[in-house]
């Protein structure tokens, strides 16, 4: 099966350099990468160079910024069979897309698989509440809410071609709603009816956000993520105590730390949490989602 992986970047050039060594000792060669270079700059032209005889790389620019935007732009120019979107940052370990590969092969009733996401150097879940839990399995509304992150989806190549991001999500939309475009991705395929299957035991790399970033970074983080999470949730009809359950659970937390003395971690969750209720009562306002009966998102 041939893969096309779908990169967008920008700023990034050390960090784009791990990706593509990760995928030059690939078990499983038969793929191309879509690289959407939104930089205004030509920094990353020394890195596709450096790459080509060992990776088919694609190398798109754009300068129209927003990761959203910039994977619909990159799907345009697939031919693989499996689709992915590996982040800039993120690594494929050597036998992540044999694996995949095997699975698509053998499992004819699945229209895409979601891996764990680990750090970078540790086999511990990158994101602290997202991104992997130990329970292999089908992908529901549920499971999708906390298993659904880009980096770690794959997909048929049917279901990638009719289903387009929403640009108006996501890390440079240039809207308030700064993530949540790749379970919001997700939820659009589980409405059109296609199965996914999560596997605990496969896994990507990313780094964590908590090591790299200082303070404030964080929480200029948490609270953008919290509003396109709010979003995300008023966007959807999703199950009530799952609306319940996301909205609460940052305040909840922000409780629990601050009765442990951890005053840091109870800021980080106090904004994602604020972030989130802002983010899904704008959701509910823009997207005029109400059921005219109960007046609930729908």
């Amino acid at each position: 099966m041939r893969f096309s992986l779908i990169v967008p970047t920008v700023y990034r050039v050390n960090e784009l350099k791990r990706l593509f060594q990760s995928l030059a000792i690939q078990h499983h060669n038969d793929f191309e990468v879509i690289l959407v270079d939104q930089n205004l700059d030509d920094r990353l032209v020394g890195v596709v160079n450096s790459y080509t005889q060992q990776l088919s790389i694609l190398h798109l620019r754009s300068d129209k910024r927003g990761l959203s935007r910039a994977r619909n732009l990159g799907k345009l120019q697939m031919k693989g069979d499996i689709i992915a979107f590996p982040d800039d940052d993120s690594v494929y370990p050597p036998t992540v897309l044999s694996q995949v590969a095997h699975f698509f092969e053998n499992e004819n009733g699945w229209d895409g698989l979601i891996a764990r996401i680990f750090d970078l150097n540790d086999d511990k879940n990158a994101f602290e509440f997202c991104g992997g839990d130990d329970y292999s399995g089908m992908v529901d509304y549920w499971k999708g809410y906390t298993v659904g992150i880009s980096h770690a989806m794959f997909f048929r190549s049917s279901v990638v071609k009719y289903l387009h991001f929403d640009e108006d999500m996501g890390v440079g939309s240039q809207t308030p709603w700064g993530a949540g475009e790749d379970v919001d991705y997700l939820f659009q395929c589980l409405d059109a009816g296609y199965r996914f299957y999560y596997d605990s035991k496969l896994n990507v790399r990313h780094p964590s956000p908590l090591k790299k970033n200082n303070f404030r970074q964080q929480i200029q983080r948490e609270y953008s993520y919290g509003l396109g999470n709010g979003y995300l949730l008023g966007k959807h009809n999703l199950p009530e105590p799952l609306i319940h359950s996301a909205t609460r659970s940052s305040y909840q937390h922000t409780i629990l730390e601050i009765t442990k003395g951890n005053l840091k971690r109870a800021a980080y969750f106090f904004a994602y949490g604020l972030g989130t209720s802002i983010g899904y009562s704008q959701g509910i306002k823009i997207c005029q989602r109400v059921h005219p009966s109960s007046g609930q998102p729908i």
